[in-house]
């Protein structure tokens, strides 16, 4: 697909000219690239930005940027660039998919038995190495070493998740949403793109997500979904198998990497540690939907570890450095996908099937994770920092005075493990009223399948009662909720037509329990989902009375006034609230029709409007 806004030649515009034209630019480069490699590169290869201006001109601009792409894709039908959305300013939002074969659907790609590696760039705006690094290894797979990568695996690469905020080195879209907060909400039309167009349909085997973090001296930092919610064998895998591969590839080339993030004090110990790991983050919520999720972290580079020492890094040779680290993280990932293609799609084919077989006929062992907490898994040797000038910065190589800065290899506590603290056994589905219909869109946009009730009836269910839902903390847009004082028992409800019924025999069923359990630290009640249903109620009778009186001072209330508002402010606290998500524990017949979208049923059926 030829971009109109790109100076290509007006004959390629033609399909059957430019296929011809593609085919003979392809079997040309090939013949120049067996013959004079070095030659090859200098005169008929594309450039990125980043190569031309020596990284010295800061991360590349969107123009750029797709202008590479698009010349990657005319000369090579191995390459395939496919629009998924425009931002809000107007600009691509495209996935490009690259492999040996033909492959026209996800269906081709599932078919093929190859694994299918999906790396997105730059959800934040100003973290941009991923962007970059996306290049060159896309032109080596077409065209370099790493073109025997396609006979095992077919790569897609979003070249830049954050368009908008990426032309002017911003974290979040135009909307002010922090993207890599968005993968439960779904609020931004590009991961709103990027879950329903290429997640749920490609189902890639491996995601790898770039990002700008983590502490220098490192030169790549990373994590795997470390939710304990999440797959276990899925979430072990790339800490046994991948990440040792790309601490050695790294090694090799005179640097180092470990664990995301940095340095932390826990309980008065210093070592080093995580963030948080709810699913509205990438690399999370890739995991509970049965991938192996995979976030890269670059440092600033301010220093890399070379032969067992530190040594600082000029400030203009950072950003070159930052790339060539998720570079040679890509390449390591790629090589492994190429090796072990069948035992990486065993694994996530088994993964779904645990899924669907934990929903079915659920067991002790398949309890959903409610609460969870941040444990050391042992003591290893860090490069910690000793202070000095700061860790240099991050974005684009615009560090600060990172030179002045010392670090030493200590031995010291990896917070980097979440053990289980508290479980509830696992549900075969939930009955949700119709009250809640909006949510269903919602689900559907996960790749969940959703059913309606086309009978009434009486189901025994287990039902949720809070004494309060509390407003924690306003971010991305919404006041963050949780629900207090739960209390569950089983009732017979009468359900009636037009209720639904979501079961966990799905391979998505992780993130069902996740979305729809209520004690769950990132489910439908926290984003506000259920706003129209479950009141905020004040977190203490004193707030309750404040709330009650408005502008009246208590003082002035006589006493048996103040007895009485005190003990409505009491009774209302002590009210109970029936969440609306209702578990079907015991297998019961049902009338179910499946949901589908509006008008999908009827694409040939025409009208005016």
């Amino acid at each position: 697909m030829v971009h109109p806004g790109h100076p290509l030649p007006s004959s390629l515009l033609d399909p059957g000219i430019r296929m011809r034209t593609r085919s003979l630019l392809a079997a040309l480069v090939l013949l120049a690239v067996a013959i004079a490699p070095a030659a090859a590169d200098a005169q008929q290869l594309p450039r990125t930005w980043q190569e031309e201006k020596d990284f010295q001109s800061g991360p590349t601009p969107f123009e750029p940027l797709m202008k590479f792409w698009y010349e990657l894709d005319r000369m090579s039908d191995l390459v395939s660039i496919r629009p998924l959305t425009q931002t809000l300013l107007g600009r691509e939002f495209t996935l490009v998919t690259i492999s040996k074969d033909p492959i026209a659907t996800p269906q081709d790609a599932l078919r093929s038995g190859k694994t299918i590696v999906l790396i997105a760039n730059a959800v934040h705006g100003n973290e941009t190495a991923g962007k970059e690094a996306s290049q060159l290894v896309a032109r080596d797979l077409v065209f370099g070493d790493l073109r025997p990568v396609l006979d095992s695996a077919i790569v897609l690469f979003i070249p830049l998740i954050n368009p908008d905020g990426g032309e002017v080195r911003r974290r979040t879209n135009e909307e002010g949403f922090d993207m890599n907060r968005d993968y439960l909400k779904l609020e931004s039309q590009e991961i709103y793109a990027l879950v329903t167009q290429v997640m749920n349909v490609w189902t890639p085997d491996i995601h790898i997500d770039t990002h700008h973090g983590g502490s220098a001296p490192y030169t790549l930092t990373w994590q795997a979904t470390l939710n304990p919610a999440a797959d276990a064998q899925l979430r072990a895998y790339p800490y046994e198998k991948i990440f040792p591969r790309m601490r050695t590839a790294l090694r090799a080339e005179g640097y180092d990497g470990f664990d995301y993030s940095g340095a932390q004090t826990r309980d008065g110990v210093r070592g080093w540690g995580s963030t948080s790991v709810e699913p509205r983050k990438h690399h999370v919520y890739t995991g509970l939907t049965n991938s192996i999720g995979i976030l890269f972290e670059t440092p600033s580079s301010s220093h890399r570890v070379r032969n067992g020492a530190v040594e600082a890094i000029p400030q203009p040779e950072r950003y070159r450095h930052q790339v060539r680290g998720q570079v040679i993280g890509m390449r390591a990932v790629l090589g492994h996908a190429r090796e072990k293609r069948s035992e990486i799609r065993a694994l996530t084919s088994a993964s779904r099937m645990r899924a669907i077989r934990a929903g079915a006929n659920p067991t002790p062992a398949d309890a959903v994770v409610v609460d969870y907490t941040l444990v050391s898994r042992g003591s290893e040797p860090v490069w910690m920092s000793q202070g000095g000038g700061g860790p240099g910065g991050g974005q684009g190589g615009q560090g600060g005075q990172g030179a002045a800065q010392t670090f030493a290899l200590q031995t010291v506590p990896v917070w980097l493990k979440y053990d289980v603290t508290r479980t509830v056994p696992r549900a075969r589905g939930y009955v949700l009223p119709a009250s809640i219909a909006k949510i269903v869109p919602l689900l559907m946009d996960h790749g969940i399948q959703v059913h309606r009730f086309t009978a009434p009836d009486t189901l025994s269910l287990e039902v949720y009662d809070a004494t309060g839902i509390q407003r924690n903390e306003y971010f991305q847009g919404h006041y963050l909720k949780s629900v207090t004082g739960v209390e569950k028992k089983v009732e017979r409800v009468a359900v009636p037509v037009g209720w639904y019924f979501v079961s966990t025999a799905q391979s998505r069923g992780n993130l069902i329990s996740y979305l729809l359990e209520p004690e769950t630290d990132d489910n439908v009640i926290t984003w506000g989902w259920l706003d129209n249903v479950l009141q905020v109620r004040p977190a203490t009778v004193e707030e309750a009375i404040r709330g009650m009186l408005g502008d009246t001072d208590i003082s002035s209330l006589t006493p048996q006034q103040r007895t009485q508002v005190e003990a409505q402010a009491a009774a209302m606290m002590a009210r109970k609230q029936r969440v609306p998500m209702m578990r079907l524990v015991e297998p019961q017949p049902m009338s179910l029709l499946e949901v589908t979208r509006f008008g999908e049923a009827n694409r040939t059926r025409y009208w005016l409007p």
